[in-house]
């Protein structure tokens, strides 16, 4: 069984972007490490009506995404301790450094992270850049790894427009996984409260969902059109 390791930013970036997918491998029996830089202290969301304040919302994101991460099946979760919206004045080569760290410690066999121009917040757009660096250091000694970048459905129809190839697009079908990341949309309920439709039915909250999540292959394929990370 493979190895993946997610590299994001703050709490919930692995369930709204990828939480399909990465569930989908996970229950597959292969080995889902998410590294989460942050805490996300900084989150303007506080529940609907608020319960959560400026002291306490870095404790209970934490707890949120350990109960996503359940949810989603994932073996492991890595904490980085940085301050959340400070990541792009970290200084850059011991955020890199520190990625590699990680990719060192959990052998991934394929990495997924953000695009550093396409994250579309700060962080993401720093936390993808560290990674993409870390993962070119790493591609040194374990040259059959392979890099993913999340991207929306948008860039995944469209990737010429954003400097890509089609071939560069992998789509993954998660209509099976929806349940899954429903449960841990629910745990992330400081971001997820004010999303009506999120408490809704299950049934009727799953028809929100799409039913593919897009990555794009950070080097050309030399197969096109590819319908799974590993």
């Amino acid at each position: 069984m493979a190895t993946i390791l997610a590299v994001f930013a703050h709490p919930d970036d692995e369930t709204f972007i990828c939480g399909g997918t990465l569930a989908k491998y996970a229950y597959d029996d292969h080995r889902v490490v998410l590294v989460c830089a942050t805490k996300g202290e900084m989150g303007r969301r506080m529940g609907v009506p608020p319960f959560a304040t400026r002291e306490s919302i870095r404790k209970l994101r934490e707890q949120e995404l350990i109960n996503a991460c359940k949810a989603l099946h994932f073996e492991e979760l890595r904490f980085l301790g940085i301050r959340d919206k400070l990541l792009e004045i970290y200084p850059f080569e011991s955020l890199t450094q520190t990625v590699l760290d990680q990719m060192i410690d959990v052998k991934p066999d394929v990495v997924i992270t953000f695009h550093e121009r396409l994250g579309g917040h700060p962080d993401h757009c720093t936390i993808g850049l560290a990674t993409k660096s870390a993962f070119a250091r790493y591609a040194k000694t374990n040259r059959e790894a392979e890099l993913y970048y999340v991207c929306w459905s948008n860039v995944a129809q469209d990737p010429k427009v954003y400097g890509f190839l089609p071939e560069q697009i992998t789509e993954i079908n998660v209509k099976n996984e929806h349940l899954h990341k429903l449960r841990a949309y629910r745990a992330h309920k400081t971001q997820s409260d004010m999303d009506s439709w999120v408490w809704e039915d299950d049934q009727k909250s799953i028809s929100h969902f799409q039913s593919h999540e897009y990555f794009i292959q950070a080097h050309e394929p030399f197969i096109s059109n590819k319908q799974s990370l590993i």
